[in-house]
This record gives C-alpha cells, structure tokens and sequence, in this order.
C-alpha cells in the first residue's frame, strides 16, 4: 500500500497513542469510586474502560447493578474533580513519539488530534505536553485538535475527523488516522482515511487488525521509518 500513499496529513488520537496517560486515569476513578463506597479496579482494567470518552469510562466503572444516569453523572463528576487535580502527575508522551512528531513537521506534514477525552482537558494536555520548544521555540505542532464536544457525536461517528480534515485543508483519503483503540481504525474508516493501529498503546494488535487497519506498528519508532521512507512532499 505504501507505493499508492499520498500522506499529507496525520491525525493523531490522543491518550494511548500519543500518551501514557492510565495511570493517572486510573488513580482519579478510583478515587472517585472510593468516595462513593464502589470497588476500585486495576490499572490493567482500565485498558478496556477507555476510548470512547468520560461518559463511557465512568459507566463501565460502575458495578453493573449501578449504571443508571444518576450514579454516572454522580461519579463522572467526582472522576472530573479528580482528574482535573492530577492529569499530569504520571502522564508522558511514549517513548520515541516526540520523534515521530518532529519528523513529521520536517516532512510537512500536517498534524492534528482527535480525541474522545473531553475537548476541555484535551486543550490542557496539548497546550502542556506538545507546545513551545519540543518542535520550535513558539509553534505547537498540534494547533488543530478536538476533543469530545456536547453538541458533536463521538467517535467513531465521523463528523468530527472530517471537520479536521477541512481544517487541514487536505483530502480525507491523503489523511492517515493513528490510534491504539478499534474505535480510531472504525473512525478512520467511515471518514475515508488511511487507519493506522498504534499497537503500543492499550488496545490489542488483533483487535487492531479485525477493525480492519490498512497498517499496525509496535512502536513508534517504526512509524516513524513509516513516515521516513515515505516520498518528501
């Protein structure tokens, strides 16, 4: 497939392809699970409570007896609290990622994040971990983003990567989405773009695969020597 690609741009999801983030995840459900006297789970669980946004985190936390809409929005908010207090406690870009984004601005390609975290603590995390001197002195590489919106349906919905792909002024099917969750490979698809798995992150390689990504790499290193052996624009 690589000969027939034209990649303008990438579009990125966010937590478990460009960070680390389940940790402090995590740690604020669980608080706000303690709080209200629920059990608390591992952090391996919380791999499978991800990627499809707050709302959906917080009712997967919940025994299933529970998840009725007022204790999900009872323990959403006391998640938001939590979270909002330690977002960046334990939370790091994954190792070789900087790499892959600072490559990608020398190839001219434009970037962009799609994330189904709430748009509020998408902007945060962008603006602390990928602004200022990690690619420029002044530029963020990522100043198109969204995050999940009220009004907007989330992913793998596809309205919000195809108004990203408007943004980046760039066709949808010269667009590659990169994301560790069925979800971004179900996104990329509906919206007409290349689907690319980010197997290091909390998804699974076969999950990946039977969503029907074009292409999956285990690290970012190697979509990085993805992107190097790519034709310059």
């Amino acid at each position: 497939m690589k000969s027939s690609i034209r990649l303008k741009a990438i579009i990125f999801d966010l937590d478990g392809t460009l960070l680390d983030s389940i940790r402090d995840i995590a740690s604020a459900m669980n608080q706000a699970l303690s709080a209200l006297g629920y059990p608390k789970h591992s952090e391996a669980a919380y791999h499978k409570y991800i990627g499809s946004g707050q709302r959906e985190l917080t009712r997967r936390a919940l025994p299933t007896k529970d998840r009725n809409k007022n204790a999900i929005n009872e323990l959403s908010q006391k998640y938001w609290d939590a979270y909002d207090a330690e977002w960046y406690l334990s939370t790091r870009p994954f190792q070789g990622i900087l790499h892959t984004i600072q490559l990608s601005v020398s190839h001219k390609i434009k970037l962009a994040i799609l994330s189904n975290k709430p748009h509020y603590f998408t902007k945060k995390m962008i603006r602390h971990f990928f602004r200022g001197a990690m690619i420029s002195h002044t530029k963020n590489p990522f100043g198109i983003y969204s995050g999940q919106v009220p009004e907007k349906p989330a992913k793998p919905d596809p309205t919000l990567a195809l108004e990203l792909a408007k943004r980046l002024k760039e066709d949808p099917t010269d667009i590659a989405f990169v994301g560790d969750m069925p979800v971004d490979i179900e996104t990329a698809k509906n919206a007409g773009m290349i689907a690319i798995g980010a197997a290091w992150g909390y998804g699974c390689k076969e999950a990946l695969q039977k969503a029907g990504a074009d292409m999956i790499f285990d690290t970012p290193l190697e979509l990085s020597r993805f992107i190097e052996e790519l034709p310059l624009i």
